[in-house]
């Protein structure tokens, strides 16, 4: 790897290496790390933290694009991470997973059914250090002009990623708006995850047989929390937004509480300690 730094990268991504949104941050990368990369076979998006069943294989296609290695999975994004942080680069771990490009942003609840969010979480499992990066839909996906200011940022801040000593259990969700140049950004904010409305929709159809099914639809998200605080309203304001995310869902202020109260009183009912 003459020329490049040691800094070892892994870029994990829902879909194809032909997605612009993998093999452009991949080239860019490359030039001066090392740079392994994860896709998966076939559609595996909002799968979270999905996994396959015991006993299930995981399939893996391994080939070369360019001077990157590069692991094609079947089955789910998190099989994916475990296999690779557990198995194939167990001799080394990387020093930096990113997840994505991805197309499309996570800033709500839609947090736990983003596949690449998910594939951050399951390397931070590893305590390995990783980020998920979004950016606005497009339909279709991206072109690579609409992909530059991500890269770019992501480019100028790898080590500062690396040397940020995150806590165990912690990883960024980094959301970037899509802006035509990249002095036109305003900023970065670290903020916390905003609150959504429902994110499907269903209707009710009638099959061939006359059986009731409903058809699942994406509903009009809207952002329920406008406060200062969240991630969504300094997005809408042209910032880049970073969200620490723990994958311990613990609400420990309710644990103390609940301990000095309420279990006390749950505890009459249950059995138990007296």
């Amino acid at each position: 790897m003459t020329g490049k730094t040691e800094v070892n990268i892994l870029i994990a991504k829902v879909g194809s290496i032909r997605l612009n949104e993998i093999k452009v941050l991949a080239d860019a990368l490359t030039k001066k790390h090392r740079v392994t990369i994860v896709t998966m076979a076939e559609e595996a998006s909002h799968r979270g933290q999905a996994f396959s069943f015991r006993g299930t294989p995981v399939r893996v296609n391994p080939f070369q694009y360019k001077d990157m290695q590069v692991y094609e999975f079947y089955n789910n994004p998190a099989d994916a991470i475990s296999v690779m942080m557990c198995e194939i680069m167990a001799h080394r771990k990387p020093d930096l997973v990113i997840c994505g490009i991805s197309n499309g942003v996570h800033m709500g609840q839609d947090i736990y059914c983003s596949s690449n969010i998910g594939m951050a979480m399951e390397a931070a499992f590893f305590d390995v250090p990783s980020i998920a990066v979004g950016i606005e839909y497009r339909p279709g996906g991206h072109s690579e002009l609409e992909l530059k200011n991500a890269i770019t940022f992501i480019e100028k801040n790898i080590e500062k990623f690396i040397a940020l000593k995150l806590p165990k259990h912690t990883f960024l969700n980094i959301n970037i708006p899509t802006v035509k140049t990249y002095k036109q950004l305003k900023g970065v904010k670290a903020a916390s995850m905003s609150r959504m409305s429902q994110l499907s929709a269903y209707v009710e159809r009638t099959d061939a047989n006359g059986d009731k099914y409903y058809w699942a639809d994406n509903a009009e998200r809207k952002n329920t929390d406008t406060g200062e605080e969240y991630a969504r309203t300094w997005f809408d304001r042209g910032y880049i937004t970073i969200v620490p995310l723990n994958y311990d869902a613990t609400d420990y202020a309710a644990v103390k509480s609940w301990n000095d109260r309420v279990i006390k009183d749950i505890k009459k009912d249950a059995g138990g300690e007296k």
